[in-house]
């Protein structure tokens, strides 16, 4: 196997190859795209508004296929499409501006680091170079396109986490909360002790426009819908249960014939795909097989089953073997005449060879797979294609013998025909006319089919660019295109949407257009009564003062972590002893339900401000990298940005 330094030198010109296909990359953009589906566009328009400049259906579809082939969610792949569509409209600019903007050079130097990392990594896993030197090919110019935001956003974290600091007061107040106790005594006055205040209406108000929060439910979409079961008639399940027994008829007059099985199972969308050990065949599979039968068909839950025996072996568990690839078939099977003719010896080939060392297991081995394997011994020379090339295998050791079974599987669930959907979509079709374009004929139309009407809502805060989270609303599952929908409709307008086995048909019943939360009078007339109380009382609030209703108590040990002060649940109490740097000084507090004060008696425990400045490292590298993770949603809040995406283009 080649060292890693011969590697290396070979992979120079993986390096230069890199570093070409950057330069390319800038001139051909994104054209690296498939662009077809472009073409099949209906209509050209706006998906996505930044600062007023539209980003286009056409523009958007080819950023989508980019994350095409990446497996993640469906909404996971239009995050990373709006992330990469954002950065274009409106990122690269204000990177460029501030300095940060990606240059020639940097993707150079990206590349050689890359591209040694990407190496060393097929290297460990003993790929050979002129493959390595492929696969990091393919990566870098699978990644080329989002290069410059990946370059760009990484700069602007760096500056960003870098701008962070943590001052020496800040790192005392951590040190003083995490190290200190307090000892003390306290008064304590209720609320209720005190007598009844009252607080006009007018009071209520003006509190509420001081302190209004924002509406977390602001435009949130009240929808009421219909559902319409995509559900099996009779007919279309006898029409499988024939299917599945017509299969099952092929079998048995296949009389054992392995492929003929296979073919019958496979026209019905079963498999036979490899091996099992009988060991761990489902239940009532073994049960079948052992006495020499096959499974089913059988109807559980709604699905056809069936299992039919194509082999049933004993097999060692694994196959472990010394091997040496070819360049073609029949240069392996000269090698593996001469290899047999001098008893197995590798060493003895006129042409030397590099001799590797592999193992397979019978458990997940395909029919032709394993019938190199099965029946061999140790010590056997045969031809083999191994990593996709044709290679001569000795076997060296056997595992343990074990009954291995290959079965042909039907699974096929009964669902509703083509004719079936197709009626229950003209149903749906007939519901959408007459539903209109309001609630009272929505409303009606239901009735008069005699409809259930549910209600639900989609809040747009549950929403959230970027976050790989898939969208939902509630009580709907799998229903993230009624979502999307949902967040821009209008009053009014109805849809209808397929979800699993269900078409839901929906209306926009109402729009929450509070931009802050309502006002709740019952909770600030008690904030407004308990400020007038603790003013009553804090004239006259002091350590050994005769108050009508006071309680005396002690306290020890408290620490600012703590939730209550001598079983008081009162944060601003714990808050203000906790912030105490004095002893034998009067303190008064307004609680939640009780006015306060009270005289720290002892400060325990010690603050040594020799080592701030020690402390403040782990305090510095934990602010960084806040503030790092919150860079890129820094930069591009700072955008005017409209989601335009509807249904299709998420």
């Amino acid at each position: 196997m080649a060292s890693l330094n011969t590697l290396r030198t070979k992979y120079g010109i993986v390096l230069s190859v890199v570093i070409a296909l950057v330069l390319v990359a800038f001139i051909l953009g994104d054209q690296l795209s498939v662009q077809n589906r472009t073409a099949q566009m209906p209509e050209d328009r706006a998906v996505i508004t930044v600062n007023g400049k539209d980003v286009k259906a056409s523009e958007y579809a080819k950023y989508q296929e980019l994350y095409r082939e990446t497996g993640l969610s469906a909404d996971a792949q239009s995050d990373l499409a709006y992330e990469f569509a954002l950065f274009n409209a409106y990122s690269k600019d204000a990177l460029e501006a501030l300095g940060l903007g990606v240059a020639d050079a940097d993707v150079k130097s990206y590349a050689k680091i890359i591209g040694e990392q990407w190496a060393n990594q097929y290297l460990m896993y003993g790929y050979p170079a002129d493959v390595i030197k492929s696969e990091v090919e393919r990566r870098w110019v699978a990644g080329l396109p989002t290069i410059d935001m990946s370059l760009g956003y990484t700069k602007f974290t760096d500056a960003y986490a870098a701008a962070s600091y943590v001052n020496r007061l800040e790192v005392e107040k951590q040190m003083r909360e995490a190290n200190l106790t307090f000892d003390g005594r306290y008064v304590m006055v209720p609320y209720s002790a005190m007598p009844e205040v009252t607080v006009s209406q007018e009071e209520i108000e003006a509190y509420y426009e001081a302190h209004k929060q924002p509406s977390k439910r602001y435009g949130e979409r009240t929808l009421r819908y219909v559902t319409f079961d995509i559900e099996p008639t009779a007919e279309d399940k006898a029409e499988v249960e024939n299917m599945v027994k017509a299969v099952d008829a092929q079998v048995i007059a296949a009389a054992g014939d392995g492929e003929a099985i296979k073919r019958a199972v496979r026209s019905i969308g079963g498999k036979a795909d490899t091996y099992k050990l009988f060991s761990a065949l489902d239940a009532e599979v073994a049960e079948a097989v052992k006495d020499g039968k096959n499974y089913g068909p059988v109807l559980v839950d709604n699905v056809w089953k069936a299992s039919y025996v194509v082999s049933d072996v004993k097999a060692p568990k694994n196959f472990e073997f010394e091997v040496v690839t070819a360049d073609n078939v029949v240069a392996a099977k000269e090698l593996a005449e001469e290899l047999i003719a001098n008893g197995g010896d590798f060493t003895k080939l006129e042409t030397a060879v590099d001799v590797a060392t592999g193992v397979r297991n019978m458990e997940n081995m395909n029919e032709s797979d394993a019938a190199n394997f099965i029946g061999r011994k140790v010590g056997d020379i045969f031809t083999y294609t191994f990593n996709n090339k044709p290679a001569v295998v000795k076997l060296t050791k056997l595992g343990d013998a074990d009954r291995f079974v290959l079965t042909a599987d039907v699974t096929k669930r009964v669902e509703a025909s083509e004719l079936t959907h197709n009626n229950i979509v003209k149903s749906v079709n007939a519901f959408v006319k007459d539903a209109g374009n309001s609630v009272e004929t929505f409303d009606a139309a239901a009735n008069e089919a005699h409809y259930q009407i549910l209600v639900t809502t989609a809040n747009r805060n549950d929403y959230t660019p970027m976050m790989n989270r898939e969208r939902s609303v509630r009580n709907i599952p799998a229903s993230r295109s009624i979502a999307v929908w949902a967040y821009d409709a209008p009053v009014g307008e109805v849809k209808s949407f397929h979800g699993q086995n269900v078409i839901y048909v929906a209306i926009v019943s109402a729009i929450n257009d509070n931009k802050y939360d309502a006002i709740n009078a019952r909770a600030i007339e008690n904030t407004l009564k308990h400020d007038k109380q603790y003013e009553a009382i804090a004239s006259q609030l002091a350590m050994g003062a005769e108050i009508e209703g006071a309680t005396t108590g002690k306290f020890s040990g408290v620490k600012f972590a703590d939730y209550s002060v001598d079983g008081k649940y009162d944060q601003a109490l714990v808050g203000a002893i906790a912030s105490s740097r004095e002893t034998g000084v009067e303190t008064k507090v307004k609680g939640a339900n009780a006015a306060y004060v009270f005289v720290v008696d002892a400060i325990n425990g010690e603050v040594d401000l020799t080592a701030v400045d020690t402390e403040r490292t782990p305090s510095m590298t934990q602010r960084e990298s806040q503030m790092g993770q919150a860079a890129v949603e820094a930069l591009t809040s700072k955008a005017n940005v409209k989601d335009l995406r509807g249904e299709g283009e998420i």
